[in-house]
């Protein structure tokens, strides 16, 4: 295994895997990330990834003793997840990892990535997304951690367009919030609301609609420090104009 320092707790995928479908509870979320984060992506991946309850602790600021027992529940659970890609014709359906090792009484898991997940975070030249790692650590909902991930793809231009039906689908909603004012109270708000407070960034969003139906959204998002400096610079033109 190799150990990063916090300064470079980077979280590198294909953009491929950050659009496929999957569902993973908090827990396995954050395992993941944290192994993720120990991923080169310029070079080959390596056999095993170790990410151990003092590491996890740390990055995700919870006492070491709920780093335990959070570990060995994500250890415990993670075999079974998989992810669905689907290329137009074809659902594929793969597993994260084949295998993943709780070290007993050492506060430690293992995880080894399949040979199909491995393409999405290895030896990556182009179409990828990074992101610091603790920029999302103290988010609690995963569908806050998707949103992040899917505007992250788009930092350049700030700029998410997405329909409805794929949002659903990327977040792995099946058959709950099948109207548009569920899914916006339950889902859209709370994750926009959280990572606006604990990610640093400022986000609007816009509907589109086709008859009384919506069926596109538009997020617009931006560093937050950035928000603020346009609009103090913003104001200053106008405290300068009036002085003028």
């Amino acid at each position: 295994m190799s150990s990063k320092e916090p300064s470079s707790l980077l979280v590198t995928k294909a953009n491929d895997l950050i659009s496929a479908s999957y569902r993973l509870t908090l827990q396995e979320q954050r395992l993941l990330l944290a192994a993720i984060a120990q991923v080169d992506p310029r070079k080959p991946m390596p056999s095993k990834i170790t990410v151990t309850a003092a590491s996890f602790s740390e990055i995700y600021g919870i006492p070491i003793r709920f780093a335990y027992t959070n570990l060995k529940e994500a250890a415990d659970s993670l075999y079974e997840r998989d992810i669905q890609t689907f290329d137009g014709k074809n659902r594929t359906r793969i597993r994260w990892v084949y295998k993943a090792t709780y070290a007993e009484g050492e506060g430690r898991v293992t995880l080894n990535f399949t040979v199909d997940v491995i393409p999405y975070l290895s030896m990556l030249n182009s179409k990828l997304t990074s992101y610091d790692l603790r920029r999302v650590a103290n988010l609690n909902s995963m569908h806050s951690f998707r949103l992040f991930e899917l505007m992250m793809q788009f930092k350049s231009t700030g700029i998410l367009i997405i329909e409805v039906e794929k949002l659903r689908t990327l977040l792995d909603l099946g058959d709950s919030y099948k109207r548009f004012n569920n899914l916006r109270q339950r889902v859209i708000a709370p994750s926009i609301a959280e990572i606006m407070a604990k990610s640093g960034i400022a986000i609007t969003y816009q509907t589109i609609t086709e008859g009384k139906a919506v069926k596109s959204l538009i997020f617009r998002f931006q560093e937050a420090t950035q928000l603020r400096l346009s609009l103090e610079d913003g104001l200053e033109a106008i405290q300068a104009e009036s002085l003028g």
